[in-house]
């Protein structure tokens, strides 16, 4: 199965119709969630910063409603946290000056699930050699 991550800045831009990558996170989102694109694997950590971002910024019914289009979604995984990626992601950020914790964790997970792209508008991605970050709605795949 072919399966890319989904960051949280394509989710949040997704939900918040004031940021700048709106459009193209709605169309990442949507192209997902209607089987045109890889499987979404949105990571515990990127669910917790959007659901946190969104539920501040535009009230909890939003984020709700945004869960639920993950959960529900065929072509969303949702995968829980582990330890192992804790670990894990700690060594990636000590690795890679400028990526967060939390960006840390998912190349660390991406790592162990050997997936190679990840749909993001965040270009700190771009200084990990061993994943390519897409920011537009392509089929890495196709």
């Amino acid at each position: 199965m072919a399966r890319a991550l989904v960051d949280a800045t394509v989710t949040i831009a997704f939900a918040d119709t004031d940021d700048e990558h709106h459009d193209q996170g709605r169309r990442i989102v949507r192209e997902v969630d209607h089987g045109n694109l890889a499987t979404g694997v949105v990571t515990h950590e990127a669910l917790v910063e959007t659901l946190n971002y969104i539920n501040e910024r535009s009230g909890h019914t939003k984020a709700a409603q945004l869960l639920d289009l993950l959960e529900e979604s065929a072509y969303y995984h949702l995968p829980p946290g582990s330890k192992t990626n804790v670990g894990r992601g700690r060594g990636v950020f000590r690795q890679y000056p400028g990526l967060s914790l939390g960006d840390a964790m998912q190349v660390a997970f991406m790592r162990s699930e050997e997936i190679d792209y990840i749909y993001s508008f965040d270009d700190d991605f771009d200084r990990v050699e061993d994943i390519t970050r897409i920011n537009a709605p392509t089929d890495p795949f196709a």
